[in-house]
């Protein structure tokens, strides 16, 4: 996110490894949620429940190329997530840091 010309990364509320993770540790907020390695952030999601958004994404991943970078991860591959108050304010979280990193397993990218 970029604030008077300067850019504000995300704060991480919690990260946690996905090989380890159970999705009672994970929050069930509204808020933006991120699929990251040590290559950086593969993916970035917004959701009312980010908990009931993980599960979907660990049982029925319809992204492919999502499921390919956590299958061959280098290192081990996390979800982190910050809360919001809002699933508005998650979207617009949302647009602005996929602007920032370009994530390569978003679909979608927004323009300026």
């Amino acid at each position: 996110m970029i604030i008077n010309n300067k850019i504000i990364y995300p704060v991480f509320n919690a990260t946690l490894p996905i090989r380890e993770l159970c999705d009672q540790l994970v929050t069930s907020s509204p808020g933006v949620y991120f699929f990251h390695d040590l290559r950086g952030i593969h993916y970035i999601g917004e959701s009312a429940d980010i908990r009931n958004r993980f599960k979907s994404h660990i049982k029925k991943e319809k992204n492919k190329k999502l499921s390919i970078e956590i299958k061959n991860a280098f290192g081990e591959m996390f979800f982190s997530w910050v809360k919001t108050d809002s699933k508005m304010e998650a979207l617009i979280n949302q647009k602005k840091w996929i602007r920032l990193f370009k994530p390569k397993c978003n679909e979608i990218f927004y323009k300026n």
